[in-house]
């Protein structure tokens, strides 16, 4: 048995006089396997009855605007553009801005600050100015800003959630009147290589000073960061230490949580010392340290609860309109009754054990439709009238799957990988791309579960 298996209804819309629904029983058939492992394990099935779908926001930064030049100690204005394309606000929103040298690298990074707001509504797009002060230990130089924005949720899609400037140049400003140390930071030890958000993380440290000159208050930063580009990982400490000293040796222990929206996955751990750039060196780009064993962050959530089975929905849904997006379609709106009828769907396919657009009574996704109360009528811009629900089913099997066109392992335990696979099949078969791609729908509906051994998901269109 092919253990990645999908089905298109390759448009189960039919136009008014027309014998649509023979082709697309033909479609169905000749993709349609009948799975014989059902789950018969009832406490797994009562808790995958009822899962709601958890939609996030999709923040994202767009139109950075900034200086050819500034001077140290002197102020940097600028502006760029937050929108927020999911459909939920986002909330307790964090911006933060980080300069890094681009000569160098980025092996000396300066955190300017962060702007918070409480909200960003969904569909709000809007142009923001900001002004930070370049601290005056900024070395002169060539740079180029980094920013990086986001909310208390855990937001399905950050790869739009930092933008970085073009360079610009840091000129000298007002002279540095203090003394020139060369602060360095070593991560010793850590307790431990696997964790999950809301858990503590012990980290051994020691801050040195290489030379015997002085100077003022600075601060220690440690990050979280899935590649090398540290300015963009999760701060998960900040410290303020007040005074450099000639020669120090500081031996420290530090106990924080990881942050609640990191996702799963493999991370670097970085501590960065004279993070905010407040302190002129002898040298700036031995300020980071990146600890040489890596840190899995590991999703907490059982893949039969409802939470995980919500998160794959939430990334097909999102993952969806940002395929349309990039060829220029309109985004469809996330509806709860389409949902719920997919998931419906979903849940009957594992519960009875069978994998096809019909039930084993024979009914389609517009007569499951109709029986669910959703209207399947509309009437187009044209005068003419359609009537159906398009359908686009899947089953990926948890660990190595052999599909039409993806074959390779699927970590049960990442949710945006499943809805990947289910993606890259979907968008590479012809019938189910014209239901993603389809202009003249604007509603979708998605309902994903999991039955010990396939992960299931229907998408509902109209």
């Amino acid at each position: 048995m092919n253990p990645c298996k999908l089905v298109s209804d390759q448009n189960q819309y039919s136009c008014m006089n027309k014998f649509c629904y023979l082709l697309l029983f033909f479609i169905c058939i000749s993709f349609t396997t009948i799975n014989p492992s059902c789950c018969d394990n009832e406490s797994m099935n009562e808790s995958i009855l009822k899962p709601v779908l958890i939609l996030t926001p999709d923040l994202s930064l767009s139109s950075l605007e900034i200086p050819s030049s500034v001077k140290s100690g002197e102020i940097i204005s600028g502006s760029l553009v937050v929108t927020n394309s999911g459909p939920v606000s986002a909330t307790r929103v964090n911006t933060e801005f980080v300069l890094k040298n681009a000569g160098t690298q980025g092996n000396e990074i300066v955190w300017l600050g962060s702007r918070a707001t409480d909200a960003v509504s969904p569909g709000l797009k809007g142009k923001i100015p900001f002004h930070f002060l370049i601290p005056n230990g900024v070395t002169e130089g060539e740079y180029y800003l980094e920013i990086t924005i986001r909310s208390a949720e855990s937001e399905l899609f950050q790869t739009d959630n930092t933008i970085i400037s073009p360079p610009f140049h840091i000129i000298k400003g007002n002279l540095w009147k203090g003394e020139n140390p060369n602060l360095q930071l070593t991560i010793e030890a850590i307790d431990t290589n696997q964790t999950s958000p809301g858990s503590p993380l012990r980290i051994f440290f020691t801050i040195m000073n290489t030379n015997s000159d002085s100077a003022g208050s600075f601060q220690v930063a440690f990050i979280l960061s899935s590649d090398l580009n540290i300015s963009s990982g999760y701060r998960i400490r900040e410290e303020q230490f007040y005074a450099a000293y000639g020669n120090m040796d500081n031996k420290k222990i530090s106990e924080d949580l990881i942050p609640d929206n990191i996702p799963p996955g493999m991370y670097y751990l970085a501590g960065v010392v004279d993070y905010s750039g407040m302190i002129q060196e002898t040298e700036e780009t031995d300020n980071i340290f990146i600890y040489s064993d890596k840190i899995r962050v590991t999703y907490s959530d059982d893949l039969y609860s409802d939470a995980y089975a919500n998160l794959i929905s939430g990334y097909l849904f999102l993952k969806t309109n940002k395929y349309r997006e990039y060829l220029g379609l309109s985004h469809l709106k996330y509806d709860d009754r389409l949902s719920e009828i997919a998931l419906d769907h979903s849940r009957d396919m594992i519960q009875r054990s069978y994998f096809s657009h019909f039930t084993p009574e024979g009914i389609d996704p517009a007569g499951r439709a109709e029986m669910a109360g959703y209207d399947t009528t509309r009437y187009m811009d044209d005068g003419s009238i359609r009537t159906g629900i398009g359908e686009n089913i899947i089953r990926i099997t948890s660990g190595h799957a052999v599909g039409k066109v993806y074959t390779g392992f699927v970590d049960p335990t990442t949710p945006e990988e499943i809805a990947d696979v289910m993606m890259i099949e979907w968008i590479n078969s012809p019938e189910h791309n014209k239901n993603l791609i389809n202009p003249t729908i604007d509603q979708i509906g998605i309902g994903a579960l999991f039955d010990g051994e396939f992960f299931y998901a229907t998408q509902n269109f109209f």
